[in-house]
C-alpha cells in the first residue's frame, strides 16, 4: 500500500510542477532541493493554488519504482531519483520533458543488493538530484553519489560509507567548485 501511494505520489508531484501551460512557460528553473536561491522561495506570480486530477494540469506520467526525492526543473527537463527492485536494486536518474511530460532520461547510477529502505516511510531515493550546467548530480547516501552529464552519460560515482537508522535524506548543494 505504502509503495503504491510513493508511486502515485511521484507521478502526482511531477505533474503538479506543470499545473499551467502559462506559468510552466514563464517559469525560472528550480534546478536543486529548495530552489535555486536555497530558501523555497519562488518569484513567480499568478500560479494557481488549487488542482486535482484534471483541474490546472499539463500533464502527468507514470514513474517507475520508488522515491521521495524532490523534483528539481532546469534545462527544460524536471529530474527526479528513483529505486526500483528489477533484478535487484537500481538506484535511477530520470528526467521528463516539462512541456509534454515524456519521458527523456532513465539511466541506472547504481546497483545493489538491497531493496528496501531501512525505513517503511523511506526510499533509496530520497535525496534530490542537482543539475548545475551540463551536470547533474545525485546523490542515493550510503549507496553513492555521481555525477553525470544532462544526456546521461556518468563521469565519476563515489561511496562514503556510513551506516543509517532511517534512510538516506541529505540533498547535495553545489557551492562554487564544490559539491556538498
Amino acid at each position: 500500500m505504502l509503495a503504491r501511494r510513493i508511486g502515485r505520489r511521484l507521478a502526482w508531484v511531477a505533474a503538479a510542477l506543470l499545473v499551467d501551460a502559462s506559468a510552466a512557460a514563464g517559469a525560472g528553473d528550480w534546478p536543486e532541493f529548495r530552489g535555486p536561491s536555497g530558501q523555497g522561495h519562488s518569484t513567480e506570480q499568478g500560479l494557481p493554488v488549487e488542482w486535482s486530477e484534471s483541474q490546472n494540469v499539463l500533464w502527468k506520467t507514470a514513474v517507475p519504482g520508488l522515491g521521495w526525492s524532490t523534483p528539481v526543473v532546469a534545462g527544460g527537463r524536471v529530474w527526479i531519483t528513483t529505486a526500483t527492485d528489477a533484478g535487484g536494486g537500481s538506484l535511477r536518474l530520470l528526467a521528463f520533458d516539462t512541456a509534454a511530460g515524456q519521458p527523456v532520461l532513465d539511466v541506472e547510477v547504481f546497483r545493489t543488493a538491497d531493496v528496501g529502505a531501512p525505513n517503511p516511510k523511506n526510499s533509496l531515493a530520497s535525496p534530490s538530484a542537482i543539475v548545475d550546467g551540463d551536470r547533474v548530480y545525485a546523490h542515493f547516501g550510503t549507496y553513492g553519489t555521481a555525477a553525470l552529464t544532462t544526456a546521461g552519460d556518468l563521469l565519476w560515482t563515489k561511496r562514503f560509507t556510513c551506516v543509517t537508522q532511517h534512510g538516506n535524506g541529505g540533498s547535495p548543494i553545489v557551492y562554487e567548485d564544490l559539491l556538498i
